[in-house]
């Protein structure tokens, strides 16, 4: 993986923003955003995943100019494998839900993608993709796992490791608080949660690198907390009733199981917030304090530092945040997965107080 994203100098690292101020605000040390709102061209991490992948089954012969690939998404997956086939002269076909927002339909459509509506939820976006593409003989790049279909999403998750490379060489090169440059340790990582894909991919790094041991903290919404379910009950378990939030990218009802059971072990907690939370760190990042750089970020963006502003500001959470080691002297760092999907959302947000 290492050697791919190193022969393409063109896939330039997203910044690692410092929001000092909003690290006073919350009473921690240290607070570091990685804003993947510009990834690659597109406005969210996905491409490192559908681009590696692609590329990887190019490289050994099992996709050739011509082939379709499908995937079902709520976004920015979609938009991700879209433009990844096009790039390979393939072509694709995305699978969303009926209530997809239409910025996201249209981002999707914009990259030379078909788009197939499906009623229900983003896990039936995924069954029906599913059933096409065998009936088909197409060929599926989803994020999400299922028995007998795991070498793909597996590839997917190896691209998304290299964020966690570009973030342990930023802070290699960090200015630090003096005048020689100096290394900045951290020890706490904010990660969405959704399918568990990009959670795997960081709590598996931080594990390998476990000479610095991290902690790993997921987050996701309490309408589709499908990960803190399943670590609840040992096990893969779907959410039932409707999925209200706000945040779309992660709106599913089930994980995926192999994504499941390598990071059950190796995550420190996995939180569920309401909206409100993501919709307060939406607003921090837009309209930053002090003199911290603004980030334009989504929902689902903004969900990880939404896990952060809950654990430090909700009363109740106070004996989480001290199990967690939440301290005055803690260096954060969160996850900002996606820019802005939904222009009417974000706007109307960021109008909010």
């Amino acid at each position: 993986m290492r050697a791919f994203f190193n022969a393409r100098p063109e896939l330039a690292p997203t910044p690692l923003r410092e929001l000092p101020a909003l690290a006073r605000h919350l009473g921690i040390g240290r607070l570091f955003a990685k804003d993947e709102s510009s990834r690659f061209g597109l406005n969210a991490f996905k491409l490192l995943g559908a681009r590696f992948a692609i590329q990887t089954l190019i490289d050994k012969g099992d996709i050739r100019p011509g082939a379709v690939l499908v995937c079902a998404s709520e976004g920015n997956h979609g938009r991700a494998v879209a433009r990844a086939a096009r790039e390979a002269g393939c072509t694709a076909r995305v699978y969303m839900a009926s209530d997809a927002a239409p910025a996201r339909v249209n981002a999707i459509a914009g990259e030379g993608a078909k788009v197939i509506k499906v009623e229900g939820s983003y896990d039936d976006a995924v069954r029906g993709m599913e059933a096409d593409a065998k009936a088909n003989g197409w060929t599926i790049i989803s994020d999400t796992a299922w028995p007998g279909y795991e070498r793909i999403p597996r590839l997917i998750m190896l691209g998304y490791t290299h964020m966690m490379d570009e973030i342990d060489q930023s802070l290699a090169l960090n200015e630090g608080r003096g005048s020689a440059s100096t290394r900045v340790e951290w020890d706490t990582i904010f990660v969405q949660g959704g399918v568990g894909g990009l959670l795997c991919a960081v709590a598996s790094w931080c594990a390998f690198h476990r000479e610095n041991p991290k902690r790993v903290i997921a987050v996701e919404p309490t309408s589709a907390a499908c990960l803190q379910a399943s670590a609840r009950a040992g096990q893969p378990v779907a959410v039932t009733g409707p999925l209200t939030t706000t945040m779309a990218g992660l709106r599913n009802r089930e994980v995926s199981p192999p994504a499941f059971e390598a990071l059950l072990p190796i995550v420190d907690a996995f939180m569920s917030i309401d909206d409100v939370w993501s919709d307060e760190a939406m607003r921090m990042l837009g309209r930053p304090l002090e003199n911290d750089p603004a980030i334009a970020a989504g929902a689902s963006g903004s969900a990880a530092l939404g896990g952060l502003i809950a654990l430090c500001r909700d009363t109740s959470l106070r004996d989480a945040r001290q199990a967690l080691g939440l301290t005055p002297a803690s260096t954060v760092i969160t996850i900002v997965s996606e820019g802005v999907t939904d222009p009417d959302l974000w706007q109307t947000k960021l109008a909010g107080s």
